[in-house]
Formats: C-alpha cells, structure tokens, sequence
C-alpha cells in the first residue's frame, strides 16, 4: 500500500506539476527568483571589477579605465554584493521587486541607466 501511494506521488509530480509550471510567468518577482537573484549576484559580484573596467574605458579612455575602473568595479562589488546578502536574508518578505539593475550581472546593458 505504502508502495502504491509513494509512486501515485511520484507520477503526480512527474505530469501535474509541470504543468503548473508552465502557467507561471517567467519574470514574475516572487520569492524563488529573489533568493536566486540574491545567490547570483553573491557568487558573481566580483564580475564588476572587470565591467566596469571595460565600460570606464570606452567612455572615459584608457588611462581612467585603467584607474578609475577597478576603482568603480570595487565599489560596484561591494554593493552587489551587500544586496545580493540582503536579498538571501529577506527573500520570504515582499517586496519582491529587484533592488539593483541590472537585475543580474549578465543582463542586457540597455537596462542600466
């Protein structure tokens, strides 16, 4: 009997709730996306110090990407990085809107100011 329920809920979870999935939205803010938003931005924060080099040195030029870049990307780290902690810790309480955009550190550049 114990045998029968167990696979009755495997097979229900197999074909049921797939299907609930796909009625969500993808880019819905719920709180599985803002603890993985969180989690991501923890883990790749340090991707800044090299983004922010490369987009210092297109607008400004080579010697202040070489000094106010890593400089930038430093502080940029270190913001991502406090948010994406933040986001972990709050990711059961609303709102669950993005805190820094881009959302995630490979994001579209058009979606930064």
């Amino acid at each position: 009997m114990l045998k029968r329920l167990i696979l009755l809920l495997f097979i229900f979870q197999l074909f049921i709730l797939p299907l609930y999935a796909q009625n969500e939205k993808i880019s819905d803010n719920n709180p599985l996306r803002k603890i993985t938003r969180g989690a991501v931005n923890t883990t790749l924060c340090w991707v800044e110090i090299p983004r922010q080099t490369i987009k210092v040195n297109r607008e400004k030029g080579d010697i202040a990407g070489l000094f106010w870049g890593p400089m930038k990307g430093l502080t940029y780290t270190a913001g991502r990085f406090c948010v994406g902690i933040y986001e972990m810790a709050t990711f059961l309480l609303p709102p669950y809107k993005p805190v820094v955009q881009p959302e995630f550190i490979f994001s579209e550049e058009e979606q930064e100011d």
